[in-house]
């Protein structure tokens, strides 16, 4: 395993019991990055953000200031986009829903709200993950 790349992992999240509107309840799954790449995030970040600069009104000015612009509707779905690999979201066995931004948009408000969640809980546990203490890579001091 290359120490100085994000290798490609895969976590199979069991999702809370959903009710659908006839009241029949499902049991759903996603899979998703265990994590993500920087590219991955800038690629989500990216997605949802919109960088203008003013043009300088005379030749040789200096360039109006540069302001970036977030559309925070749009967060969810691109997390969605980055994280989500598979799911278990079919009607009928053969009839799966590709896992895209499309399908995303169509959910009922209330599945996305649970998919949203369980994205929320996964990545928080990814953040402390990462800052708990790793004892076997702790530099030592090298004595000359």
């Amino acid at each position: 395993m290359n120490p100085f790349l994000v290798e490609p992992s895969e976590l199979k999240i069991e999702l809370p019991p959903w009710e659908d509107r006839d009241g029949k309840t499902w049991h759903l799954w996603i899979t998703v990055r265990r994590q993500l790449s920087v590219g991955e995030q800038r690629k989500m970040i990216r997605s949802v953000m919109a960088v203008t600069q003013e043009l300088p009104k005379t030749r040789g000015a200096d360039p109006g200031k540069t302001e970036a612009k977030y559309d925070w509707l749009d967060y969810s779905f691109a997390r969605m986009v980055a994280y989500i690999i598979d799911w278990s979201i079919a009607h009928e066995p053969e009839f799966k829903l590709p896992p895209t931004r499309v399908s995303y948009e169509k959910l009922p408000q209330d599945l996305f709200d649970v998919i949203d969640g369980a994205l929320d809980k996964h990545e928080s546990a990814a953040t402390l993950e990462k800052k708990a203490p790793n004892t076997s890579n702790v530099p030592s001091a090298i004595s000359a």
